[in-house]
């Protein structure tokens, strides 16, 4: 029988804590396969971040060098604009799949609130639960037992997409942070934690003035807006620092 892992979640943006989470998953429980499903409106949210269509190019873009592990869009297929519950993904793919054994996976966090969910007790029944270790939660909690959980032997995981949001770039993978910035997705946050406050709310100003600037000229305003962002980022940065990037990318201009 195929062992396949699913990791729901809104990967908003997906980082390499999601990543790594997957490898263990994949190696201990000797899974086929790992499948992503980024929620469509996640029932715990209000809302994502960003499109759709950048959430799933980030997870291609995360998982385009690694073996056994996609992407199902099968929440996000759905043609209704209601809140998708895990028990009616998993009651579908069960469905389609009987064959399959499905492993659903979550952090401690989830974890600790799954007597929430909505069917929770059905959902340990179509699915084996598992869930990692997750920094500040602790494993040993009533729901481990009670819904059969496996817990994953791994490194806490302290690292979060809203974390990410809020300037904590080095979680991403390289190439998801190239498409985050050339798309200028979550810049705010990103530029924010490189300079004093005064600065941050004068960049945000000039980015946002950039983009109407460029908007009444008929000019590529998500391009204006982000070298608005950019313009000051390297203000507050140390000597040793922008050297260092100087002479690595620019080392004909290190003496101007």
């Amino acid at each position: 029988m195929k062992r396949i892992g699913l990791f729901g979640g809104s990967f908003d943006p997906i980082h390499k804590g999601h990543i790594d989470i997957a490898k263990e998953a994949l190696k201990q429980l000797r899974l086929d396969e790992i499948q992503f499903i980024p929620t469509k409106h996640n029932p715990w949210k209000i809302q994502t971040n960003t499109t759709t269509e950048n959430r799933i190019q980030m997870i291609q873009i995360a998982l385009s060098d690694i073996p056994n592990m996609n992407i199902n869009t099968i929440e996000l297929n759905r043609s209704d604009n209601e809140k998708n519950y895990t028990i009616d993904t998993l009651r579908l793919l069960k469905e389609k799949n009987p064959h399959i054994q499905y492993y659903y996976i979550m952090g401690m966090d989830q974890a600790i609130l799954f007597h929430k969910w909505k069917a929770a007790k059905e959902i340990s029944e179509i699915v084996q639960l598992v869930t990692f270790q997750r920094g500040g939660y602790d494993q040993k909690q009533d729901n481990i037992e009670k819904y059969h959980f496996i817990v994953l032997e791994n490194v806490p995981i302290y690292a979060s997409s809203s974390e990410i949001r809020n300037g904590h770039i080095e979680m991403l993978d390289p190439k998801v942070l190239q498409y985050i910035t050339r798309n200028g997705l979550y810049l705010e946050g990103i530029v924010s934690i490189k300079m004093k406050e005064k600065r941050w709310k004068h960049t945000c100003s000039v980015a946002n003035l950039a983009r109407e600037i460029a908007e009444a000229n008929h000019l590529n305003a998500q391009q204006a807006y982000i070298a608005g962002m950019f313009h000051d980022i390297a203000k507050e940065m140390k000597y040793d620092e922008s050297l260092k990037i100087m002479q690595e990318h620019f080392p004909e201009y290190v003496d101007k």
